[in-house]
């Protein structure tokens, strides 16, 4: 996919609207660590994430598509996850561990609304 947008265009917003893959992450994030003192965004504002899709997608980098697709759709994140988290755990693998330990405490320091 390309990645030729105005340099104001935040990596998840063009991610959620299919303009850039999950790869393009990688560029944001050292754009970010690039930008020295000029820029005073964090770096989940300055991906276009809140913090909590920062947090899981740090946990899990494979979410992304989850939590594009929570957004979207403006489903409650916390549940989004715990769906993800269900299926990871219904059929682990074993890159999962790590992401299925952090998630479930995310979830549990997270109650339902």
């Amino acid at each position: 996919m390309s990645d030729v947008d105005a340099p104001t265009s935040l990596f998840f917003d063009r991610y959620c609207e299919g303009r850039v893959d999950e790869d393009a992450i990688s560029d944001g994030i050292e754009t970010w660590h690039d930008s020295g003192d000029e820029e005073q965004r964090d770096l989940p504002e300055f991906l276009g994430m809140t913090d909590d899709e920062y947090v899981i997608w740090a946990m899990d980098g494979r979410s992304l598509p989850m939590l594009a697709e929570a957004r979207r759709t403006g489903r409650n994140l916390r549940d989004a996850v715990a769906e993800h988290l269900a299926a990871m755990q219904a059929n682990p693998t074993r890159e999962d561990g790590t992401a299925i330990y952090a998630l479930t405490h995310w979830v549990a320091r997270n109650p339902p609304p």
